[in-house]
């Protein structure tokens, strides 16, 4: 039952780029020892064909989910999308697939979770809203806003001759 961000976003990352989207335990049972692993699919050029890159996450693990997760792919000279356009991306008919694997402690056993981001549904140029506050009772994290963006200039990428 993991909610999955509607869509992804391609955004700025320390001092490049990033494949983002975000995650969400919505009920009461605790996750932990949650792995992810994305695999983008890209339709070779004239061909019905595709082609399969396990991507490199910021952090694939975490020992805990209590909250949202926001998952990371840093889009470095080793990512199969350096120096990719929005419009390269289309015409590969682009797909991200995510695959979750967590210990559900309340079941006492370890639980699968999948979804997927079509091309159609990442948004270049956009970034996910910072949803978490503070008051006197403590961290307060907005779970209905999980899919909540804003506009953000991308990075420009430096191509080193």
């Amino acid at each position: 039952k993991i909610k999955y961000s509607n869509c992804s976003v391609i955004a700025p990352y320390r001092d490049i780029n990033g494949f983002m989207f975000r995650v969400v335990n919505p009920r009461d049972n605790q996750l932990i020892e949650v792995e992810v692993t994305v695999t983008l699919s890209f339709k070779r050029k004239n061909s019905q064909i595709r082609d399969f890159f396990l991507l490199e996450l910021e952090r694939p693990k975490v020992v805990f989910l209590p909250s949202m997760w926001t998952i990371v792919h840093p889009i470095n000279s080793s990512s199969p999308l350096y120096q990719l356009t929005e419009n390269d991306v289309l015409e590969k008919e682009a797909e991200f697939i995510v695959m979750m694997k967590a210990f559900d402690e309340t079941f006492s056993q370890t639980v699968y979770s999948r979804s997927s981001y079509r091309d159609s549904e990442t948004r270049w140029g956009q970034k996910f809203v910072y949803v978490i506050s503070q008051d006197n009772d403590g961290t307060i994290v907005d779970v209905g806003r999980i899919d909540e963006t804003e506009n953000a200039e991308l990075n420009r990428v430096l191509v080193q001759a």
